[in-house]
């Protein structure tokens, strides 16, 4: 039987992806985020939509009214004004527990990230980790997941680098030998849709990797052949990285910013089993970057969907 689910961010990237999963196993979806206007093609996909703020709480009371799990998804990879990391990774947090709470929720299920709380002087991954923190004192049936890169159609990571060598010649590496371990937002969704309503995973902490570890310039590399484009890679000191930050923090999209540039010094592998089994096998990024790389815009969705169910149909699930 099919669940209440209210996603807390679902708007974005990830919650895209979960969206369309859980409403396909037969849940009941709200999404709640700042600008429903900017998400109404998640109506096609039978999501209902309500406007909410975890900085200010305005609506959350009536986004999660009712709902037997909640999915907190929000989070910053840089600031601006109000929405900071404090604000949203912490703040946020913790009025979306309390909501909870009065609510009667049943489960919550958090995203993380990997590394919160391990690399000092990052208020990324610090904040994260006083989320964590939070979670785990609420009192809630709580289920925290702590993925590494998540990369897919649509991704804010290939596809940055992407746009950028269409424009450069060369590409310039910060911290090339940083090891991460990609993991599909396809896959990660299926971590969440499969955890809703299953009492297993109760008071968990996951950790979510690709099946293999590559280093940055390994990524770059890999990307660079899939677009069929040969640019020279030049890796960029660390004064020079710093002086990078400091001058595009003021754009609207900074490429990097001082923090992140603290996040790159330390290796984002997972340590021990990279996927829970009971999630399925995750997929490689050999496999799944040629599926939405190259292709147009238009046609991502169609072939993030597509792949998505030919996983699942070899055994992913």
């Amino acid at each position: 039987m099919g669940q209440r689910i209210s996603i807390i961010g679902g708007s974005g990237f990830v919650g895209r992806a979960i969206v369309r999963q859980a409403v396909a196993a037969g849940h009941q979806v709200t999404v709640a985020c700042r600008h429903p206007e900017r998400a109404r093609e998640l109506l096609v996909d039978g999501a209902i939509l309500r406007k909410a703020d975890v900085v200010d709480g305005s609506g959350l009371a009536g986004a999660i009214a009712g709902a037997d799990t909640v999915i907190y998804l929000v989070g910053l990879l840089f600031e601006k004004g109000r929405q900071n990391f404090a604000a949203v990774h912490v703040d946020g947090v913790a009025r979306v527990l309390e909501t909870c709470k009065q609510a009667g929720v049943k489960q919550y299920l958090h995203m993380s990230a990997l590394g919160a709380g391990s690399v000092e002087g990052s208020a990324y991954a610090e904040t994260k980790a006083a989320a964590e923190a939070l979670v785990a004192d609420s009192g809630l049936n709580w289920t925290i997941f702590r993925p590494s890169i998540i990369y897919g159609a649509g991704d804010n990571f290939f596809n940055q680098f992407k746009a950028m060598s269409a424009l450069l010649p060369v590409m310039p590496v910060i911290s090339g030998a940083t090891r991460f371990q990609p993991v599909w937002v396809e896959d990660v969704a299926r971590a969440f849709v499969t955890s809703v309503g299953d009492r297993h995973v109760a008071s968990q902490t996951y950790n979510l990797g690709g099946p293999n570890t590559y280093s940055f310039q390994d990524l770059l590399e890999l990307l660079m052949s899939e677009l069929g484009r040969n640019r020279l890679m030049i890796p960029v000191p660390g004064f020079a990285a710093k002086l990078m930050a400091l001058f595009t923090s003021v754009l609207p999209t900074p490429p990097i910013t001082l923090d992140q540039l603290k996040l790159l010094a330390h290796d984002n592998v997972v340590d021990g089993e990279p996927f829970p089994a009971m999630f399925g096998k995750p997929a490689a990024v050999e496999i799944v970057l040629p599926s939405y790389i190259a292709a147009s815009r238009p046609e991502w969705r169609q072939h993030q969907m597509d792949a998505s169910r030919q996983h699942y149909r070899k055994g992913g699930i």
